[in-house]
C-alpha cells in the first residue's frame, strides 16, 4: 500500500500537465534553440550525436547526456514536438523528487522540509510559469544543481553510496551547459575533501568505497566516452575549442561586475520583490543605491552564516558539508562570472540563483533543525508535506515556455518547399541563410525542422554547421540550391513562398542545380 502511496505521488503530479503541454503543442513548430535541440535529439535517437547543444561562440557544450535522456520518449512518441516539454517535466519533477529523498535521508527535523517547501514556491514564482517545461539547456539544468549540491554534502558525511549518481549528474550538467563546469568542480572537490577527512579520522563512520567508486567511473567513462571520440577524431576537437575560447584575452568582466551579478542572484527573493520573474532573455535591470546594498547585505548575511556553520558545526554534520558546498560554489560563481564573454544576462548566469537557494536551506537549516523549534511531526512527515506541497503547483502549472519559441508558418512552408522539390526532381538541396538577420534564422530554422522530420535530406553553409551538426555537411551531392531571405531581393525572380516574419518576409527560393562532378 505504502508502494502503491508512493508511485502515485510521483506519477500524477506530471500527467496534467503533460496532457495540457501535448494539447496545447497540436500542430507545433519549434524555432531558433527549441528546433536545434529537436534535431540533436533526433540525433541521439540514431546514436550519432557526439556533442551538447551548439554555442554562439563556435562550439557545443561538451557532451549529448541531455539529448540521449530525450531520444526514448521522443522515439516512442513518433517524433513529436510535445515529448521535449515533457521529458524536462518529468527531469524537473524527478529533481523535485530527489530533494525531498535527501532531506528525509539526511534531515532530522521536519521544520526543515517545511522551510524547503516555502523556499522552492518562492523560487517557482522567479523562475516563471513555463520554466518546468523549458526544453532550453540553460534551464533545464537549474533543479538538477540543487539535487546535485545536496548530494555532494551527502557524500561528504560518508554515504558513498550516492557517488555514481553524483558522477552521472555532475556529468550531465557540464555536458548540457559548460558554464557549470566552476561550480560542479567546486561541489565535487569540496565534498571528497570532506569524505577523504572524515574517512581518515573515523574510517567505521564512512561505508565502503569500493562498490560506489566503481560505478562512478563506469558512469563516466560511459557518458563521456563520445565526447573524447569527437576530441581524438576532429582537428581541432570540440574541448580544445572551447578551452582556447575561455582562455583568450577577449573573454571576462571585471571583478566588481561579477559581484554585482553573484549578488543579485543569491539574493534571488530581493530581485524578485524588486524585479518580479527572471527575464530570461532581456538584460539585467540596473540594481543601484539603496536597493543594491539590500542586495548586498542578504548575499553577505547569508555567506556569513555559511562560513560560520562551516567552522561552527560538528562533524559528521549534514549542514556543515552543505554549508562548506555551498561557500566553496558562492566563491567559484564569481570567478565564473568573470569569465562571461559578452553582456551578461540572466540565462547565462541564472544557475547562481539554485546555489542560493540551497545556501539558504544551509543558513537556515541549522537553525530550525534545533531542539527548540522542533515540531510534534516526524521527519518521514516532514518529507511528505515536502512532496505534497511541491506536486500541487506541479499538477497546476500552466502552458509550456516553448510556445514562445514558434514560427507558425512553418509547416505551411514547408509543405510548399517538398512539394517543389518533388515536382522540379531535386533530392538533396544546400540550404543558403542570409546572415545578418536573427528574425530570418529564427523562421528557417523552424521551417528546416519540418523538412527534417519530413525525411528531405538538406546541407547547410560551413557557417551554420555547429548549429545543426555534422549530418548537415555539405557532401557534393547537393543538386539544388534552397535560399532563405529577409524580404525579396532587387532583381530578384519570383520567390517559391513569402510569409510574414516579424518587420521583413521570410522568402524561399529554389534553384536546380548538378551535383558536383566528384560526388559522382
Amino acid at each position: 500500500m505504502v508502494l502503491v502511496i508512493l508511485v502515485g505521488l510521483a506519477v500524477l503530479p506530471v500527467i496534467m500537465p503533460a496532457s495540457r503541454i501535448i494539447d496545447g503543442m497540436r500542430s507545433a513548430s519549434p524555432a531558433s534553440d527549441f528546433a536545434l535541440l529537436e534535431l540533436s535529439t533526433g540525433e541521439a535517437l540514431r546514436g550519432t550525436q557526439l556533442l551538447g547543444p551548439y554555442s554562439r561562440f563556435g562550439w557545443r557544450h561538451p557532451g549529448p547526456a541531455y539529448f540521449y535522456l530525450q531520444a526514448p520518449l521522443y522515439g516512442a512518441s513518433g517524433a513529436s514536438s510535445a515529448s521535449l516539454p515533457v521529458a524536462v517535466l518529468i527531469f524537473n519533477w524527478a529533481a523535485l523528487l530527489g530533494v525531498v529523498a535527501c532531506l528525509r535521508r539526511w534531515v532530522d527535523q521536519a521544520t526543515v522540509p517545511i522551510f524547503a517547501l516555502a523556499l522552492f514556491l518562492v523560487y517557482g514564482l522567479y523562475l516563471g510559469p513555463g520554466f518546468l517545461y523549458n526544453i532550453w539547456n540553460p534551464a533545464v539544468t537549474i533543479l538538477p544543481l540543487g539535487v546535485f549540491l545536496i548530494l555532494c554534502a551527502g557524500l561528504a558525511c560518508g554515504r558513498t553510496i550516492v557517488l555514481p549518481i553524483v558522477a552521472g549528474l555532475g556529468s550531465f550538467l557540464v555536458q548540457t551547459h559548460v558554464g557549470y563546469l566552476p561550480c560542479v568542480a567546486a561541489g565535487a572537490l569540496t565534498s571528497g575533501a570532506l569524505w577523504l577527512r572524515l574517512r581518515r579520522r573515523d574510517g567505521d563512520v564512512a561505508t565502503s568505497p569500493h562498490l560506489p567508486m566503481i560505478l562512478a567511473v563506469a558512469t563516466l567513462a560511459a557518458l563521456w566516452t563520445m565526447p573524447l571520440v569527437e576530441q581524438m577524431t576532429r582537428d581541432p576537437g570540440n574541448m580544445s575549442l572551447i578551452l582556447r575560447f575561455f582562455s583568450g584575452e577577449s573573454a571576462g568582466h571585471t571583478w566588481g561586475e561579477a559581484l554585482a551579478i553573484v549578488t543579485r542572484e543569491i539574493a534571488w527573493p530581493w530581485s524578485y520583490i524588486l524585479f518580479g520573474t527572471l527575464p530570461w532573455y532581456a538584460p539585467y535591470q540596473p540594481l543601484e543605491g539603496w536597493r543594491q546594498a539590500v542586495g548586498g547585505a542578504f548575499a553577505l548575511g547569508q555567506i556569513g552564516l555559511l562560513a560560520f556553520w562551516s567552522v561552527r558545526l560538528r562533524e559528521p554534520s549534514f549542514f556543515r558539508a552543505l554549508a562548506c558546498v555551498c561557500l566553496a560554489c558562492t566563491i567559484v560563481a564569481v570567478l565564473a562570472t568573470t569569465r562571461v564573454s559578452g553582456e551578461i544576462r540572466p540565462y547565462v548566469t541564472a544557475w547562481i540563483s539554485m546555489v542560493g537557494v540551497i545556501g539558504s536551506l544551509a543558513a537556515i537549516g541549522p537553525v530550525l533543525a534545533s531542539r527548540g523549534l522542533a515540531l510534534p511531526i516526524g521527519r518521514d512527515q516532514g518529507a511528505l508535506i515536502l512532496a505534497v506541497g511541491l506536486a500541487i503547483p506541479v499538477a497546476l502549472v500552466g502552458r509550456p515556455l516553448v510556445q514562445d519559441s514558434q514560427f507558425q508558418p512553418a509547416r505551411s512552408v514547408s509543405d510548399a518547399v517538398r512539394a517543389e522539390l518533388l515536382e522540379s526532381g531535386v533530392h538533396r538541396p544546400h540550404v543558403a541563410i542570409q546572415t545578418g538577420s536573427p528574425e530570418l534564422f529564427y523562421a528557417a530554422s523552424a521551417v528546416l525542422l519540418q523538412l527534417h522530420k519530413a525525411d528531405v535530406a538538406f546541407s547547410v553553409d560551413r557557417v551554420w554547421l555547429n548549429f545543426f551538426g555534422e549530418r548537415w555537411h555539405p557532401s557534393g551531392r547537393e543538386d539544388g540550391l534552397l535560399e532563405f531571405h529577409a524580404g525579396r531581393p532587387s532583381g530578384a525572380p519570383p520567390a517559391l513562398v513569402c510569409v510574414p516574419n516579424g518587420a521583413s518576409d521570410l522568402c524561399v527560393w529554389l534553384v536546380p542545380r548538378p551535383p558536383s562532378p566528384s560526388a559522382r
